[in-house]
């Protein structure tokens, strides 16, 4: 029995000596890490635009054997770097020290508190560093092409941009920025209504400064109103239709011309006005106008005579009649009967 225990006691006190041999012994390894740099507070108008994006960078560290296998075990890591405001701008070169390593691996990654940082390598980081400025700006509205009723009205006639130190010393030194936003007002004001008020919000582009400039805001109202464009045409061979009233379809009426011709076709040349799209759709064709002569009742009392009668012109919608139209000279005759007086 008391074997038993001094092997048992044995076995314990050899597992503690070896456990805390192994924690003595440290070890060096390599990892792989990339970097996210940020800027530190104080520093937040700084931009940083790493120029080899991407870049694997191998991190030598030592420590307890354990503790080395469990960060090889999280590699590849990816760590982030605060860095302090940098008075220049243009290429440049962020030095990675071993003691900022350590502070900032050991508040990211807990393991790295029981770890030395040996080496890095590369030890920098090649960037260029620029800087966010914010000035303002003048909206203007150009050359206009539409024709309108009342031109464009901004609502606001300055934005704020915000935009990189260098893209702002590209731009003419001196003069008050201006942002020309009559080409996307006129694109919008095209799909608006004609003749009537219109208040619409435009987006505006801020590439003209650069291609991540910001603009506060971004959007502005414009009210205007178009003036509508319209033409005026004449339209020929407008046919014309001889009506009766439904309650004497059924009677032998005919129409003929004065002479006693068959009226079989009656046509006019008239003169319209319009919007522009809309006359040149009944000019090719896709909508019609005619007219219509309506016999009343006391026109069927009247047979023989010879009649002048104005058509009533029916025409597609938004087009209005210019003018008047000519007169129609026709006769009623009754089919029916054996014949016809002169």
């Amino acid at each position: 029995m008391e074997q038993a225990r001094l092997l048992s006691t044995t076995t314990i006190l050899t597992a503690l000596i070896w456990v805390s041999a192994d924690s003595l012994v440290n070890e060096s390894v390599s990892v792989f890490v990339t970097f996210d740099l940020t800027s530190a507070a104080g520093a937040q108008d700084m931009i940083m635009d790493v120029t080899a994006p991407g870049g694997v960078y191998e991190l030598e560290v030592s420590g307890p054997r354990r503790v080395v296998e469990a960060v090889q075990q999280q590699a590849p890591l990816k760590i982030r770097l605060r860095v302090q405001d940098r008075p220049t701008i243009g290429p440049d070169q962020i030095r990675l020290d071993r003691a900022w390593l350590k502070q900032e691996l050991s508040e990211q990654f807990t393991d790295f508190k029981k770890l030395t940082v040996v080496s890095i390598r590369p030890d920098s980081i090649p960037v260029i560093v620029d800087r966010w400025v914010t000035v303002g700006a003048d909206l203007v509205l150009g050359r206009l092409s539409l024709a309108y009723e009342v031109e464009p009205q901004l609502k606001r006639s300055t934005v704020a941009v915000r935009l990189r130190k260098s893209d702002l010393d590209q731009l003419p030194e001196g003069r008050p920025l201006q942002l020309d936003i009559s080409g996307d007002v006129e694109r919008l004001l095209k799909e608006q209504s004609v003749g009537e008020s219109v208040t619409i919000p435009v987006t505006i582009d801020a590439r003209k400064f650069g291609s991540d400039a910001q603009l506060t805001p971004n959007v502005v109202e414009v009210t205007a109103t178009i003036k509508a464009q319209r033409r005026t045409v004449e339209i020929s061979t407008v046919p014309i239709l001889v009506a009766v009233s439904f309650a004497n379809l059924e009677k032998p009426y005919a129409a003929v011309s004065p002479e006693g011709e068959p009226l079989t076709l009656i046509t006019r040349t008239i003169s319209v006005t319009g919007p522009t799209e809309a006359v040149d759709r009944l000019e090719r064709g896709l909508t019609r106008a005619y007219g219509t002569i309506h016999l009343k009742e006391a026109d069927l009392e009247s047979l023989n005579d010879v009649k002048l009668l104005t058509p009533d012109i029916h025409l597609p919608p938004e087009i209005q009649l210019v003018g008047s139209v000519d007169p129609v000279h026709l006769r009623l005759v009754d089919k029916s009967a054996p014949s016809n007086p002169p």
